[in-house]
């Protein structure tokens, strides 16, 4: 088995949905040998030119776009990365299929680590997602909510469609872009007729921007993410759980962190169901022929 060394001299790093862009700041800072920074909202990447001005350190590439754009760029400069870590940022990635099998072909060696707050364990925290979830499907957390947005671009692309049935198909189409709602509409035949199911692993509260197609914090169970990880490749995936930050000045909020943090070391595996967080780490390998 291998082992996830970020500070080997030669080792190639990918900050993935990088933001503001501090963590591949800290990376370099830590003796990281290359780090690539992408993201897809150019307002980030201008953030982390300036920030890495700033500091003086930054990440030696920065890309704009996607999984595919990471990719494109890597073949067309013949890198191969080591590891790809991302920071709050699976739980937004619209197909976690098509990301994972982009992430793949970077490297036959390649070491994957994702932080979530999307916790499927926690109940208290899916319960606050959930609700977080409803407010921007049908309440007022985004304006449009993404149920209005849905129901427009299918009253747009269907104007000869009957007013209940587009209802319908917003509502069905929860968690879906704009593409794949047309695609859905019209393997259904849209009169009706056709069996209008979603993905089985779905939360039914999962919901996403139908227009960029960036999930709010999709609940997603362990299992999935174990398969989608790991798959049919040669290869390991650890779940890890994450601990609640004392650096807050509210001493009775620290006492009670330092007391739940005791709690998620002190009961083993069901310390997953308080943790604050979880921490995905996958080391996919192949053995050359």
């Amino acid at each position: 088995m291998r082992s996830i060394t970020l500070l080997n001299k030669d080792i190639i790093m990918v900050d993935y949905g990088g933001g503001c862009g501090f963590f591949s700041i800290l990376a370099k800072m830590l003796g990281v040998h290359k780090v690539i920074y992408i993201d897809r909202n150019p307002d980030s990447v201008k953030t982390v030119k300036e920030v890495s001005k700033v500091f003086g350190i930054g990440p030696d590439v920065i890309i704009c776009g996607d999984s595919p754009d990471l990719v494109a760029w890597c073949q067309e400069n013949q890198v191969k990365p080591h590891a790809v870590v991302g920071l709050d940022v699976i739980e937004h990635i619209y197909n976690l299929r098509h990301f994972f099998a982009d992430i793949s072909s970077l490297n036959q060696n390649l070491s994957l680590v994702f932080m979530t707050g999307s916790n499927p364990k926690n109940f208290w925290k899916c319960r606050k997602l959930r609700k977080e979830m409803d407010a921007y499907e049908k309440g007022n957390a985004a304006t449009p909510n993404y149920y209005t947005k849905r129901l427009e671009f299918i009253k747009r692309t269907y104007p000869d469609m009957e007013k209940s049935k587009a209802h319908e198909y917003a509502a069905i189409t929860r968690g879906m872009n704009y593409e794949d709602i047309q695609y859905f509409i019209q393997s259904n035949n849209y009169d009706g007729t056709g069996a209008a199911t979603l993905t089985g692993y779905q939360d039914k509260h999962n919901t996403c921007d139908p227009e960029t197609g960036n999930y709010m914090e999709r609940i997603l169970p362990l299992k999935e993410y174990r398969y989608l990880l790991s798959g049919e490749e040669d290869g390991l995936c650890f779940i890890q759980v994450g601990f609640y930050n004392l650096f807050g000045k509210n001493k009775l909020k620290n006492l009670c962190a330092m007391i739940a943090n005791k709690l998620i070391r002190s009961i083993g595996a069901w310390g997953i169901r308080i943790s604050p967080f979880i921490i995905i780490t996958s080391i996919r390998y192949r053995l050359e022929k």
